[in-house]
């Protein structure tokens, strides 16, 4: 066969094959999101003007209800507040955010400032500067902070334009809306919730697993939008979890401030410097006495659970984390106290980030210790839709309840008596592991040591009330282990409560 007749026939195979090329599913889904998100940026401007955008500024204000953080299991619950302020210079990757927050027994006043060549975290209340090493302060520090306004959303959206995907349409607060969803560059996939008739952002949604309820969809609702020079933006800002709203916000945003190196200063002269915090915390297991070990960062970061062993059994007191991070806790627990079942596992308080692997813990056989004012939650997670080994094999949650604050576990030579010290601002119901011949106390949330040289700062209300609570039972303590952070000598605890206001 001739050159010339090859390249004849190679043309009309092309041919036939374009005749045949038909277009896809993911095509249209593809098309069709695009011109959802062209209809929704017109909206608010147009492209040329959300892609113009060099510097935002905006503010948040209002009450905060965090979902399994509130001092109480069941509502009504007590607000908390936060006030944030936000400089973006997109071109620039720059940042600051400052950020007052109260509640829950904790105040906090921090200023980051973020740059491409690093940061700088400085709390106002312990007077430090925690420097942000490069590696940490990447496009995904800054992307996070784009979802804080439908503007930048669909910036990144126009962006990221080949992710885009229609899903369908669906009915909020009564509209019709046609729903898309697309990947940003931190690698988040964020659901829009376009309105049809207004083709304004109503919100947008993130999967996660909630652990009472399995997989959920939180919702960030955007509302009462209004010009802001050439471009619109809303005022109201909602964020919802598992049909409970965790927040309200009054929004303020302004486009194209001033960017200069005055607006992104901090006057740092009366700032302690400290080491950078590590990036990753490594597992260990800590003996603190024989048969009594920490388990730390294996649940996750920052993550520890106590495993106490008696002649017959392990006690664990937490379960942090997920039910994923909770079976290499369990794996660690049986590799250092081999052939005894943990017949218990004792939660501090039931905040979602200490309760988090409790289902592996059930799945495991073991009871549930808590207070009564706790069994709710507790039942609630042990039925949650998720996918993990009680799910595979399900069991009933058994519960050990304290009693008139206290139960008490010993075999005539070890004894570890679980205290509830409530009320606390943090958790009206709030437990600690005592364990009276080690001196050794474990809590969860009440003091914690940072994970660099950072002083901890002025003692919040929940660490003056564990510290009041210490002296009116007058326990003997030597060292304060903790859920989050490393374990304390009473020396460091005592020298934390002396600090001074170390600020503001």
């Amino acid at each position: 066969m001739s050159m010339r007749i090859a390249a004849v026939l190679l043309l009309c195979a092309t041919a036939a094959e374009a005749a045949e090329n038909v277009e896809t599913l993911t095509e249209r889904s593809q098309a069709r999101a695009r011109a959802v998100v062209d209809r929704a940026a017109d909206a608010l401007g147009g492209a040329a003007a959300l892609r113009g955008i060099k510097g935002v500024r905006l503010t948040l204000a209002g009450e905060t209800w965090p979902r399994l953080q509130m001092p109480t299991a069941a509502p009504p619950f007590e607000a908390g507040r936060l006030d944030e302020t936000l400089l973006l210079d997109l071109g620039g990757n720059r940042l600051k955010l400052e950020q007052r927050t109260d509640g829950a027994g904790f105040e906090g006043h921090n200023v980051i400032v973020i740059a491409s060549a690093g940061g700088t975290n400085y709390d106002l209340r312990a007077r430090v500067a925690t420097p942000i090493p490069t590696a940490q302060s990447s496009q995904q520090q800054f992307v996070q902070y784009y979802r804080r306004i439908p503007n930048l959303i669909l910036r990144q959206a126009l962006e990221r334009a080949t992710s885009l995907r229609h899903l369908g349409e669906d009915t909020f607060e009564g509209k019709p809306h046609d729903v898309v969803t697309f990947v940003m560059a931190d690698g988040q996939q964020v659901g829009l919730y376009v309105d049809r008739g207004t083709a304004l952002i109503s919100k947008y949604e993130l999967v996660f697993t909630d652990p009472l309820t399995g997989e959920e969809a939180s919702e960030i609702v955007f509302g009462d939008y209004a010009k802001t020079g050439a471009l619109t933006a809303p005022r109201r800002w909602e964020f919802r979890q598992a049909g409970d709203v965790l927040s309200k916000y009054a929004l303020s945003v302004a486009f194209d401030p001033p960017l200069d190196a005055a607006a992104f200063a901090v006057a740092a002269e009366s700032f302690r410097t400290a080491q950078a915090a590590p990036a990753t915390l490594e597992p260990a297991v800590d003996e603190l006495a024989p048969g009594v070990y920490v388990i730390r960062n294996v649940a996750g970061q920052n993550q520890n659970t106590l495993a106490v062993a008696f002649d017959d059994y392990v006690l664990a007191v937490e379960a942090p984390g997920s039910s994923n991070g909770a079976d290499d806790v369990i794996a660690r627990i049986k590799e250092k106290i081999p052939g005894k079942p943990i017949r218990y596992v004792a939660m501090t308080h039931h905040h979602g980030d200490h309760i988090g692997g409790l289902r592996s813990f059930i799945a495991e056989g073991a009871e549930v210790v808590t207070t009564k004012g706790n069994r709710g939650v507790v039942e609630t997670m042990a039925k949650a839709p998720q996918v993990d080994r009680l799910a595979k094999s399900p069991r009933e949650v058994g519960f050990a309840f304290l009693e008139n604050g206290r139960r008490v576990f010993t075999d005539g030579k070890r004894t570890v008596e679980l205290i509830d010290i409530g009320p606390n601002p943090h958790a009206h119901e709030m437990v600690i592991a005592y364990l009276p011949a080690e001196k050794i106390v474990f809590q969860g949330d009440l003091f914690g040591i940072p994970n660099n040289d950072a002083p901890p700062g002025p003692p919040q209300a929940s660490t003056l009330a564990f510290a009041k609570a210490l002296d009116e039972r007058k326990l003997t303590v030597d060292r304060i282990a903790a859920v989050h952070g490393r374990t304390a000598t009473i020396a460091e605890f005592r020298a934390a409560l002396k600090n001074g206001d170390g600020g503001d």
